[in-house]
């Protein structure tokens, strides 16, 4: 089993962890010393003061008193630098820490109310954050969460730490994890080979984001603590509070089988792109508390990216319906299914940039695995899904074979007509005559 830091999984605690590692290192100071960073995390009340409430400065010279080993502010320091190194928030592989832009992105949320923006940069984080655990094979942790409990609707909370046991993000590990749910919590621990006390701190953060970020809801008694898909990604109220316990038990249990997304819709090539594409349009996110003038930029850009966005999702739809069956959207770009098969697309516009390019093909990475595993089934039924990318022009040759390995196929604007790679052309191929 993979492990994984379990120090603090409040996602307001870790924009403000986060801002405590910036403070430090535009002070000159070292972030890599666990000493420095865990008085800051302490005083910044990310890291709490032990059982006994006591003046924040009289528990730090207690700490320092001790041999640093024991100096238990350091261990929160060390788990939360490794949070942000799987995180992309940070380097801290040299000498020093060197923050990345995401980090800086993350340090800006400190002390803000929870809204819709942090859930989107905090989804995006974390679904992104890829995790080898020492074993020399990455996978998704956040993903696999969701594709497990996708599979086990109901699942308990301790079982979730499951989704550290996959070795890789591969159909065949997600099988592997999926088929040990059934089996007793002491039998499954006995088969991984992993301790009591293991297998508890592997449970301890990444349910605790999938509620935080409104992926999942509470099914078991009392809103207890089994686990569903919720209808749709960020559905859930993440400012819920805990259902009456007459009101839970006047209602009819739920079904455990996942839900039709509330969001999405049947569509036609002349109507998809078209509604709630404002609001969950993610390409160009708007500063806020900038110069007017920058603001005003920004507004016009995403204006413009959203106008090609919804052009490109028209032409690939209309090209896509030429041998009949049924299109939707939200909040997937595209969903095309006929008979046995699906087609399943994301379209991405770019602004020729190297960072927005890595942007874009990312979040089709993350967005077509993440409606794959849990947000597609209700309407697609059980075909076969094809997952495509669509840029506005080509992406370069890693970036394709990075799609292609998750089984992704690429295709890109040409003029009138489209290109793609061979994994598009298997794919398209009997849609778009130009790939054949």
């Amino acid at each position: 089993m993979k492990g994984f830091p379990n120090q603090v999984a409040d996602l307001g605690k870790l924009a403000t962890a986060m801002q405590c590692v910036v403070s430090i290192v535009h002070r000159g100071e070292q972030a890599k010393n666990d000493g420095i960073l865990g008085q800051e995390l302490v005083r910044s009340m990310v890291a709490g003061t032990g059982h006994r409430p006591q003046p924040i400065e009289d528990y730090i010279r207690a700490q320092l008193e001790k041999e640093p080993d024991r100096q238990s502010f350091r261990t929160t320091a060390r788990g939360l630098r490794e949070l942000f190194r799987i995180l992309g928030f940070i380097d801290d592989s040299g000498e020093t820490v060197e923050v990345a832009d995401l980090g800086l992105r993350a340090a800006g949320f400190a002390g803000q109310p929870m809204n819709d923006e942090q859930i989107r940069f905090w989804r995006r984080a974390i679904q992104n954050m890829s995790h080898d655990g020492g074993d020399g094979e990455p996978s998704h942790p956040y993903q696999v969460l969701l594709k497990l409990i996708a599979r086990k609707p109901g699942i308990a909370k301790p079982k979730c730490a499951l989704a550290l046991a996959a070795r890789n993000d591969s159909p065949e590990e997600l099988a592997r994890i999926v088929a040990l749910v059934n089996q007793p919590e002491a039998r499954i621990r006995s088969i991984l080979g992993v301790s009591k006390s293991n297998w508890a701190n592997a449970v301890k953060v990444l349910p605790k984001f999938a509620e935080q970020l409104g992926d999942v809801v509470r099914s078991g008694p009392l809103g207890g603590y089994q686990y569903e898909i919720a209808d749709a990604p960020g559905r859930a109220d993440f400012n819920a509070v805990e259902p009456r316990p007459e009101a839970v038990a006047a209602r009819p249990r739920r079904p455990a089988a996942p839900r039709v997304p509330r969001a999405s819709r049947e569509v036609t090539p002349t109507t998809i792109g078209i509604a709630g594409t404002v609001e969950s349009f993610d390409e160009v996110e708007i500063p806020t508390a900038v110069d007017p003038a920058v603001a005003a930029a920004a507004v016009r850009t995403r204006a413009n990216r959203l106008r090609r966005h919804n052009l490109l999702v028209r032409k690939l739809a209309t090209r896509l319906t030429a041998t009949g069956g049924r299109l939707y959207e939200d909040p997937f770009d595209i969903l095309k299914v006929i008979e046995e098969l699906g087609i399943l697309a994301e379209i991405k516009t770019l602004d020729g940039t190297v960072e927005d390019e890595r942007e874009r093909v990312r979040e089709a990475l993350s967005q077509l695995l993440y409606y794959e595993a849990f947000v597609i089934g209700p309407v697609a039924g059980n075909v076969a899904i094809h997952k495509i990318a669509c840029f506005e022009r080509p992406v370069t040759r890693a970036h394709a074979a990075w799609l292609n390995q998750h089984g992704i196929g690429v295709v890109w604007e040409n003029g009138e007509q489209f290109g793609g790679d061979a994994l598009a052309a298997d794919f398209l191929g009997h849609y778009l005559e130009e790939l054949r």
